[in-house]
């Protein structure tokens, strides 16, 4: 009745007053006391809602469940399946065949519209006391509040899930619209998730690989040889330069280390300031542990990126500038200690590594790009060494220890490759741009369009 008297409707506006006045009695307790014991003038003491707040309250803000109200169309729960990968599939790319099972509409017999509630989703019971008439929703018993009958049926479906070259841990492989289906949502989608698969000899860092040997005394001073399979099968001999040195990795330096878990290192000036370059922010504290905290964490999730900060007596000021900037503004400030972001570049030389070039992963957007491949040497020293030349070092230590067969450099089924230096912090950012995961990243018109999954599916790899 409410709906029918609304103005919206086309109803008649005192009409559409009076009932929903009487709703406001009969469904609050206080008001249909007062009722009972003054009649209308004692409700009409309170005051009257706002006969849209009411009819809200009545019939949910959208004239029932069934009629839909604008309301935004809900989608199956999205089913997100981990699938293994090993670190030799990432590099080579592969298609792996998965079955998935899902609840699909039974288009044979189809939707069919609820006869106990014409639809709705809702039944209406009028209660009538007096001159008052209350209506009373609720969920349809036929249905369950969903206007429609259907049945569903289970159906199985292999899926080919195409891990592309350069494919990275917990990137998803998507298939839209394969989830569980309903008549009133959208179908979800399944996601397989890309679990990669720690290797035996290569570790992975972005598009880099990293592979761990010992070499001997012999083999750091002298140079070496080794053998090693490529993750695609290739045959590959590693060699230094004639008369190269290895020298041991930096002391503290992990090139597997997150780069976001590695903190900034500042340079300390005393007695200086740079009052030329502009305050960004200040702070009541000269802790230098909170300040350079501050420095990485605060200010920069605000994208502030700080290049120096000036500490005295009162507190800290904080920098918006270049390292260049900062140090062209250096001036004598006495009492006061200015922090200046160190240069990058500054300990390039320590990081410098083996490694060969261009033998690192595919990179996901352009996999003609690779990275690089690092090798991390430990140099293996005898239990004693006599001051001799380089010809009676190599009579007294061990041989090699990864010297290839005989005969294998002149073997045409090997690839011939010299090391040479290379930063991996300066590698790792320079591919970070091909590593960005995209819908289509051959742009091939043959490659899956994906689709969804079930909500309770099941996947099984064929």
């Amino acid at each position: 009745m409410a709906i029918k008297h609304h103005p919206d409707k086309g109803g008649n506006e005192e009409t559409f007053k009076e009932i929903t006045k009487a709703y406001e009695v009969l469904s609050d307790s206080s008001k249909r006391e007062k009722y009972d014991q003054g009649g209308e003038e004692a409700v009409d003491g309170d005051g009257g809602g706002d006969p849209a707040d009411i009819f809200a309250q009545m019939f949910g803000g959208g004239g029932g469940r069934g009629g839909g109200g604008g309301r935004k169309k809900q989608k199956t729960k999205d089913v997100n399946q981990p699938l293994k990968v090993t670190l030799e599939q990432m590099y080579t790319g592969v298609t792996k065949k998965m079955a998935i099972t899902r609840q699909v509409i039974d288009k044979k017999k189809g939707v069919q519209k609820c006869a106990g509630c014409d639809g709705r989703g809702v039944t209406v019971q009028v209660i009538r006391m007096g001159p008052m008439i209350q209506q009373m929703q609720s969920a349809c018993e036929e249905c369950g509040g969903q206007g429609k009958s259907f049945k569903t049926r289970s159906e199985r479906e292999v899926l080919e899930v195409v891990v592309q070259k350069g494919a990275t841990d917990s990137s998803k492989v998507v298939f839209r619209e394969k989830a569980d289906e309903h008549p009133d949502a959208d179908t979800g989608d399944v996601n397989f998730i890309l679990k990669e698969q720690p290797h035996d000899i290569f570790k992975r860092k972005g598009a880099d690989l990293y592979i761990e040997k010992d070499i001997s005394l012999v083999e750091a001073l002298c140079g070496f040889e080794m053998e090693l399979t490529h993750l695609d099968g290739r045959k590959l001999i590693i060699k230094t330069s004639p008369g190269e040195i290895v020298k041991p990795m930096a002391r503290g330096f992990n090139p597997l280390a997150d780069s976001e878990d590695s903190k900034t290192e500042w340079e300390t000036f005393e007695d200086c300031d740079c009052p030329g370059v502009e305050n960004v922010a200040r702070a009541e504290t000269n802790d230098v542990d909170v300040l350079k905290d501050a420095c990485e964490k605060q200010l920069k999730r605000k994208g502030i990126d700080v290049g120096a900060f000036v500490v005295d007596a009162r507190g800290a000021s904080f920098k918006q500038c270049t390292r260049e900037e900062a140090m062209e503004g250096k001036r004598p400030g006495k009492g006061k200690t200015m922090y200046v972001i160190s240069d990058p570049n500054a300990k390039k030389g320590m990081r410098m590594m083996k490694a060969v070039k261009d033998e690192g992963m595919p990179t996901l957007k352009n996999p003609f790009i690779h990275g690089n491949l690092f090798l991390v040497l430990t140099i293996k020293f005898p239990e004693s060494l006599s001051a001799e030349n380089q010809a009676a070092i190599k009579k007294l230590l061990p041989p090699a220890e990864n010297a290839p067969k005989p005969g294998a450099a002149e073997d045409p089924s090997y690839e011939v490759h010299t090391v040479t230096d290379i930063d991996p912090v300066q590698s790792f950012e320079s591919n970070k741009v091909h590593m960005k995961d995209t819908d289509n990243a051959y742009d091939d018109d043959d490659e899956p369009q994906g689709g969804g999954g079930p909500g309770g599916a099941q996947c099984q790899q064929q």
